[in-house]
């Protein structure tokens, strides 16, 4: 049972990542390969105002988190919009050329060393015999959190108009959706939970400019198992990802763990591609 909860830990933070995937393309339709290095910039971030300027922890976090939200505005204005009515080719080249060019960021201002992120998340508390970390419990709370306010907003009113640009972005205009807003808060959200996710692995582990290609194949097998376009989907998929690579680790090898979420991807997409956990679509003719 340890190596179920330290999967979910785990598998909360492909969860939340791969939430940030799902959200942006739910709202533009654009596969997003930079979101695990715009989630780790502001982690870095986040260390420097903790180690060089001294800031408290919540503090760091709410500088880290309007880092994220002003990269991706740029990003969504510079790189992506323009590109938004062309090929979603296009859009798929330019963020894999964002996710080089921010590791390149990360690379030059960092050194490519391993650090320790302070966390006021230190210690444990038994419950049944199982001993809980309280890294683990805030990994796996933060990830309820997020999938349920993300469920209510797409309930609500603008989170319609998201759903409504991603199908049809032409009408959605034209019955008054700005699809400039709309592209900017999904951008906006997307980039802070992105931080989210790489902040509690930094800190549950170590601070690395490789975390984030460590973390983006695993949230991307993770919202396929989910269907993509599930919020509800994506996190389970991600729980069930985490547990699978804990149980596997455990049991057969930890060499193993590693190969799950390619393998995942690959049963999955030739089964199964609307994913395991998508809700069955009604198409009219």
């Amino acid at each position: 049972m340890q190596y179920v909860i330290t999967g979910l830990q785990v598998g909360s933070w492909y969860a939340l990542l791969a939430l940030a995937i799902v959200l942006v393309l739910k709202a533009t339709s654009v596969a997003n390969f930079a979101m695990a290095e715009m989630g780790l910039l502001p982690v870095f971030v986040i260390w420097s105002m903790q180690s060089a300027f001294g800031m408290n922890y919540l503090g760091a976090v709410l500088a880290g988190l309007v880092c994220a939200v002003g990269l991706a505005l740029v990003i969504e204005r510079v790189a992506i919009r323009p590109l938004l009515s062309k090929s979603h080719f296009s859009t798929m080249i330019i963020s894999f050329a964002m996710l080089v060019l921010i590791n390149a960021v990360i690379q030059l201002n960092w050194s490519p060393v391993s650090r320790q992120i302070d966390s006021p998340f230190i210690g444990s508390v038994k419950v049944a015999g199982l001993l809980l970390q309280y890294e683990q419990l805030v990994s796996i709370g933060v990830g309820v959190i997020v999938t349920v306010c993300l469920q209510l907003f797409f309930r609500s009113p603008f989170g319609v108009q998201m759903q409504a640009i991603s199908e049809d972005r032409t009408t959605a205009r034209l019955l008054g959706v700005s699809a400039s807003s709309v592209s900017r808060l999904s951008w906006a959200l997307a980039a802070i939970i992105a931080t989210l996710a790489m902040l509690l692995q930094s800190q549950a582990t170590v601070l690395s400019d490789q975390n984030g290609a460590s973390l983006l194949i695993r949230s991307f097998a993770a919202a396929a198992l989910g269907g993509f376009g599930s919020i509800l989907g994506a996190f389970l998929g991600g729980l069930a990802l985490g547990v699978a690579e804990s149980l596997a680790g455990a049991y057969v090898s930890t060499s193993s763990a590693s190969m799950v979420a390619l393998l995942a991807i690959v049963v999955i997409l030739s089964m199964r591609p609307q994913g395991v956990f998508a809700a069955a679509k009604t198409r009219e003719v």
